[in-house]
């Protein structure tokens, strides 16, 4: 009886079993579907494919390259994403790119040109000070004012004037002899010595003005000496003059100061030492009062310095090379070929200046450094003026003490297509450039043969070709916009160039 009620029990349960199983399997089956349609897991059935890309958005990008845009190298960018990048699209050219070594240099002044001292002629106070640091004057300007207290220069004026009222009796004496020698009422010996006595004068005052020239007497105060018969008791000091060999001019080199001889010039011109036979014309100059040494009241010495002015019109340039790097130096002095100066401005833009050659190279390594100067000259540029009444201040663009870089080349290769540095980026071992073809920028791997600081030499292999309009600022910007796009993840380095 039992066994006979176990047998009714299995036979009622076996089909439960079953049937829990088949549902159990059924859900495990639909989950596992479900995954592998979320993740991309296994093949989905055509049909549900099917199903799923009947609506319009699928269709129209299933498969698309965005207009011939190939998909995942393209990026597009609206307007105000430009704008955010401030990118800037040039079209390619083909030319020469040049290889330039690079080495950091130092603007400074130009030892014997740029700097004028001027110094008080003799001892004195100064009483008044013309100008203010950081004026530009012109030659000739007033600068100081100094009352004379040099003995010697006191003693010097005392014998010219002496001197002169000498000259005022022999001349005299000498019309009064003419005068009655025709009558025979004296002998002409007589005549002849007082003549000669005056023509020792007339020399005697010559070495005396150049003596108040030598002190720093111009010729016009000594005109006044002359003429007034008076002392000087104040002296101006002015802006020096130069010449076109950029000395300096003084009073005395210019032309010898004579008084008139009523007769025998040929005699008196005979005792004085001849002027020049050449004499260096004048060159119009400003200079910027740099350092002002002295105040209104302060005793001075003789040749005690009471300014400097300095003319920036010509810089140096001091580059410091690797002495591995002098056969390229004497190459680039030799040829005299172009070398640039690459010159970072506040904005952090560089501003390149073309043009330039080899002054001279240095003879000798610095111990410290190991490094092999040579110098370069350049031309320098006012880039602010302003006008303060009669006062003029001015500001020099490039500076001494300003760093910056000196390119000097060495090779030059050829049909090539040469970019901004900011119009590649880098990935690895590939570097890119980005082609604009309407709102897009495609991205093309590129061959780079050369690259600076500034420029990169791409081959001419018909990657990009002339008259393509490229991106040649923000390639970096756009790199990382791509990988974004595309879900990788973001490497703030990617494409960014070093």
């Amino acid at each position: 009886m039992q066994q006979s009620k176990r047998s009714n029990l299995r036979t009622s349960i076996s089909p439960l079993i079953a049937i829990v199983a088949i549902a159990v399997v059924g859900a495990v089956v639909y989950r596992f579907t479900d995954l592998a349609e979320r993740f991309g897991i296994g093949n989905a059935p055509m049909a549900a494919v099917d199903d799923a890309c009947q609506s319009e958005d699928c269709q129209d990008h299933a498969g698309h390259d965005h207009a011939g845009h190939p998909e995942g190298e393209s990026l597009e960018l609206s307007a105000q994403a430009r704008a955010n990048l401030r990118l800037q699209v040039a079209p390619v050219r083909v030319g020469s790119f040049v290889d330039y070594i690079e080495v950091p240099a130092t603007m400074s002044d130009w030892p014997g040109k740029t700097h004028y001292a001027v110094t008080a002629p003799m001892t004195g106070i100064i009483n008044s000070i013309s100008v203010s640091r950081g004026e530009l004057v012109d030659s000739g300007t007033p600068l100081f004012t100094l009352r004379l207290t040099h003995q010697d220069l006191v003693n010097t004026q005392e014998n010219f004037l002496s001197m002169l009222g000498r000259m005022d009796v022999e001349q005299r004496e000498i019309s009064r002899l003419t005068a009655i020698a025709n009558s025979g009422a004296i002998a002409g010996k007589t005549l002849i010595a007082r003549e000669y006595e005056r023509d020792k004068l007339l020399a005697e005052i010559g070495a005396a003005s150049q003596s108040l020239l030598l002190h720093g007497l111009s010729q016009k105060q000594i005109d006044q000496i002359e003429r007034t018969r008076n002392l000087v008791r104040e002296m101006t000091v002015f802006a020096p003059t130069l010449h076109t060999d950029r000395s300096l001019h003084h009073d005395s080199l210019g032309d010898q100061h004579t008084l008139e001889v009523p007769t025998r010039p040929d005699r008196y011109a005979s005792m004085l030492q001849p002027p020049p036979a050449i004499h260096p014309e004048h060159l119009e100059t400003s200079f910027l009062v740099t350092v002002l040494d002295v105040s209104p009241g302060q005793a001075v010495e003789a040749g005690q310095q009471l300014a400097r002015l300095s003319d920036y019109t010509h810089i140096l340039i001091e580059g410091s090379a690797f002495p591995r790097d002098a056969a390229s130096l004497r190459m680039a002095a030799d040829s005299d070929v172009s070398l640039q100066a690459v010159i970072e401005s506040s904005s952090g833009q560089f501003e390149v200046v073309d043009g330039l050659s080899i002054a001279y190279i240095g003879n000798e390594i610095d111990r410290q450094s190991r490094a092999l100067p040579f110098f370069v000259a350049m031309d320098n540029v006012i880039e602010r003026s302003q006008q303060v009444g009669k006062h003029r201040y001015i500001s020099w663009r490039y500076k001494p003490g300003q760093r910056l870089k000196l390119r000097v080349p060495t090779t030059v290769l050829h049909d090539v297509i040469v970019v901004p540095k900011e119009a590649v980026a880098e990935e690895g071992p590939d570097r890119f450039v980005f082609v604009e073809n309407s709102d897009h920028f495609e991205r093309v791997a590129v061959h780079v043969l050369k690259s600076d600081s500034l420029h990169v030499a791409i081959a001419n292999d018909g990657q990009v070709w002339p008259g393509q309009a490229i991106a040649i600022r923000g390639a970096h910007q756009l790199q990382m916009a791509m990988k974004n796009q595309g879900g990788g993840a973001i490497d703030p380095h990617a494409g960014h160039n070093h």
